[in-house]
């Protein structure tokens, strides 16, 4: 019985695929991975989706050509992808093909339309039962979370009980046999030298291959715009926050960068990665003494932070945090987004960071713009909050976006906000905000270019209201053009182009592509 996984994610990382494989492998099935990172130039792109070649697809066919079952994982923004891949797999193969992941598990009916069989949930065991089943010739029927179609009506199956042990797991399959990767516009097998590209990002020699794993999953929080609110509606008071042990995750971590030695920085990507002081001190012990490589760390809500919390993570080697602010209005924190958030907790999260600006690179804080129910007074609180935060900092804002299963979702239903979910949720690039002199005024924080004299009148109410909505993007324009300028008189002094270019990557380059979050959720 062989079984091939598909990712059409731009990272390779994909933990639930690579979850996935080592179970199969576990339980002795044949699996196999190929990966579809958005590296490649040449592609055409609409919207937020990525159109694969007839060539890249030929491939994809080829390599998954004698397998006995095909899946592919999916996010809501990824579904054009994996339609596109599932139809042109129709023609080459006979392999039925499974669809899995969130939106899979949030909107069955609709993946059944294009996929023979959808995983609801959690996929491993599922995986594992359905892969014994066929391979005994026994079909689909009988295993719980696996829907399929029959005589053109879908088959709904009962959600199996989460698995509260994650230890039960076995780590994520990252031993590089039977593993390809889309690199350079054709199907690769992969190797360590690749694997270790793919671990960067912007995928450029000056970008650090970082290995990136869980320790949790689920959150204790029920945020309106994100894929836990709406995985809550499936599982109800069964979806809970559940961990591995600190020895569980140390062991996969250790046995990771012992065998790919190029790895360079760790990044946990938990919704929720602080449980208690006992447990956050036996992680920094074990981390200190088995792994001992900078560590990132993104599951952070600014009620978990203290000083004492990020003096030992800082001791653990934490080197960089992300924490998810979103809003600086505590009517859109509380009334909007239900977040258990106030404002002497952002206050303190600001002030404890800052502590340690001369051990960690400056912290990043998550905030979510285009919120249709935010009122101009809404958001001038989260900029003026903006104009006192201690730099440095950095800022990563998404436009929110009204996931399926979500109370945001149901409600821009009801209102009208949200009339065509393919091209207003599934295509919608969840970085690209509406251009708008506010929204201007939040570049401007990002790039942080601007001086506190400037963005002061910027905010004042007779400027905002004649609405020049190219002024701060022009501003933003010269500030960029004067770096990158001040980049190249440097490099002509010192006779090295090459460090200009350098130079105009780093600064354009990231600000262009600034790096996703890789954790479970679908949050705006």
């Amino acid at each position: 019985m062989k079984v091939t996984l598909i990712s059409v994610y731009e990272s390779i990382i994909s933990y639930g695929l690579r979850s996935l494989s080592a179970v199969l492998k576990e339980a002795g099935f044949t699996a196999q991975m190929i990966f579809l990172p958005r590296e490649t130039e040449g592609f055409r792109w609409e919207g937020f989706r990525q159109v694969y070649p007839g060539t890249v697809l030929d491939q994809v066919a080829q390599v998954a050509g004698d397998s006995d079952l095909i899946g592919i994982t999916l996010m809501t923004n990824y579904f054009d992808n994996a339609v596109q891949i599932t139809q042109h797999l129709r023609g080459c193969t006979k392999a039925p093909i499974i669809w899995g992941g969130i939106h899979p598990t949030l909107r069955p009916e609709e993946c059944l339309q294009y996929a023979d069989l959808v995983c609801v949930g959690d996929g491993e065991e599922a995986l594992r039962e359905l892969a014994e089943h066929m391979g005994h010739g026994q079909g689909y029927a009988g295993v719980d979370n696996i829907w399929y179609k029959q005589n053109g009506d879908a088959v709904r199956t009962p959600l199996r009980p989460l698995q509260p042990d994650l230890d039960a797991y076995p780590y994520p399959d990252y031993d590089l046999d039977n593993e390809f990767v889309l690199h350079q516009g054709r199907i690769q097998a992969m190797t360590p030298d690749l694997l270790l590209y793919y671990l960067r990002f912007p995928y450029s020699s000056e970008a650090v291959p970082s290995y990136s794993t869980m320790m949790s999953r689920g959150c204790t929080y029920n945020c309106t715009y994100c894929c836990n609110n709406a995985l809550r509606g499936v599982y109800h008071t069964k979806w809970h926050v559940r961990r591995r042990s600190v020895g569980n995750m140390i062991g996969e971590l250790k046995q990771i960068v012992t065998r790919f030695p190029g790895i360079q920085s760790i990044l946990i990507g938990d919704d929720v990665f602080v449980i208690d002081l006992e447990t956050l001190r036996e992680f920094r012990d074990a981390y200190k003494r088995e792994v001992n490589i900078p560590l990132f760390i993104s599951g952070f809500q600014p009620p978990m932070i203290d000083e004492e919390t990020i003096g030992l993570l800082v001791d653990a080697g934490m080197k960089q945090i992300r924490v998810g602010i979103q809003t600086g209005s505590m009517r859109s924190m509380h009334q909007i987004y239900h977040r258990p958030v106030k404002r002497e907790h952002i206050q303190r999260t600001f002030a404890v960071l800052h502590q340690f600006t001369d051990r960690i690179d400056p912290p990043i804080y998550d905030f979510i713009l285009d919120n249709p129910w935010e009122t101009e007074e809404d958001q001038l609180e989260t900029l003026y909050m903006l104009l006192d935060i201690p730099k440095p900092y950095q800022l990563y804002l998404f436009s929110l976006t009204f996931y399926p299963g979500t109370e945001l979702y149901d409600r821009a239903k009801r209102e009208g906000i949200l009339q065509d979910d393919l091209n207003q949720v599934y295509r919608k690039f969840y970085l690209a905000r509406k251009r708008t002199y506010l929204n201007g005024l939040f570049d401007l924080f990002q790039s942080q270019r601007a001086p506190r004299w400037l963005m002061a009148p910027l905010l004042h109410k007779n400027v905002r209201h004649l609405n020049l909505v190219w002024l701060p993007y022009l501003i933003n324009g010269l500030f960029r053009i004067v770096q990158l300028v001040g980049a190249g008189w440097q490099a002509l002094r010192h006779g090295d182009w090459a460090a200009f270019g350098r130079a105009f990557r780093l600064r354009v380059g990231r600000y262009l592509f600034r790096r996703p979050s890789y954790s479970a959720s679908e949050s705006g």
